[in-house]
């Protein structure tokens, strides 16, 4: 892959969380190429000033920021106007992934009536990026409206402006459908700006609908999904989600890192050990 990185996920657990200065120094003890940072409470804002010394201080680059846009918002509403601000001004970065909600809405999940307020939205924010040379990566999120790869694919399709892509989640995709690998990576490929992994399985209802786990367990074949990924001839940055597994953060990040290095020697050995 183009580059490996930890999605800020791993590092909030039930006993609070790590700077964004010590999750800079585990990825780089452990070999990473790029930190990333979630927009979920004020400190990752503040965080936000931070990123241009990422590069200097640790050797690191930044993979993405992550930001959820209610788009039935007013532009001038605080929490859509600080969206809006960052993109604006917001340096060491590059990329801005960005997942739709709409709240308080009749729009369901994935309903492709509420296109018209994200197409408005996105157009907007695209003037914006064109100006500061942004890629806008669309994040499909269960339970939210931009749910599905396909609804990212078909917001794309319509506006098809060069910045405007998506990040494919093996997760995200794993708990809403989890069917026709192949065909999801085919037809997202010339759009995909990031891809990011974890190890799933299936839950019973009432809470999420799959697991997050380290890439060696779980239920979903992770060789089967990075030798899909390889034979469309994806070869971007690779991302490991670990939103709310606890635990030792450390050591998950250096178990990932390890697997992923087995299975990429498997691929690299076995090219047509491919899912049907």
């Amino acid at each position: 892959m183009e580059s490996v990185y930890a999605m800020d996920t791993f590092f909030y657990n039930s006993l609070g969380h790590y700077p964004f200065e010590v999750r800079c120094e585990m990825l780089r003890e452990l070999g990473y190429d790029a930190a990333y940072l979630t927009l979920w409470d004020e400190q990752a804002w503040t965080d936000l000033e931070k990123l241009p010394r990422v590069k200097d201080d640790y050797g690191l680059d930044i993979a993405a920021v992550y930001a959820v846009l209610d788009v039935t918002l007013p532009k001038e509403h605080p929490e859509a106007a600080k969206i809006v601000a960052m993109l604006e001004t917001i340096q060491g970065c590059s990329r801005v992934e960005l997942a739709l909600t709409m709240g308080g809405s009749r729009y369901v999940p994935s309903d492709p009536d509420g296109d018209r307020l994200a197409l408005e939205w996105l157009s907007y924010l695209l003037q914006i990026a064109e100006r500061r040379g942004i890629q806008i990566s669309l994040y499909h999120h269960v339970f939210f409206w931009l749910e599905r790869w396909e609804d990212a694919h078909r917001l794309i399709s319509k506006l098809s402006h060069p910045l405007l892509g998506m990040t494919f989640s093996s997760f995200h995709w794993y708990a809403v459908d989890g069917t026709k690998l192949n065909e999801a990576v085919s037809a997202c490929l010339p759009y995909l700006h990031a891809v990011n992994i974890c190890g799933s399985r299936k839950l019973p209802p009432g809470g999420l609908p799959a697991s997050i786990e380290c890439i060696d367990q779980g239920e979903l074949d992770l060789f089967g999904f990075l030798a899909a990924l390889k034979k469309h001839g994806y070869g971007g940055p690779l991302g490991f989600q670990g939103y709310g597994m606890g635990g030792d953060t450390y050591s998950h990040l250096e178990r990932n890192k390890k697997a992923l290095k087995l299975i990429e020697d498997r691929l690299a050995k076995h090219p047509n050990w491919l899912l049907a």
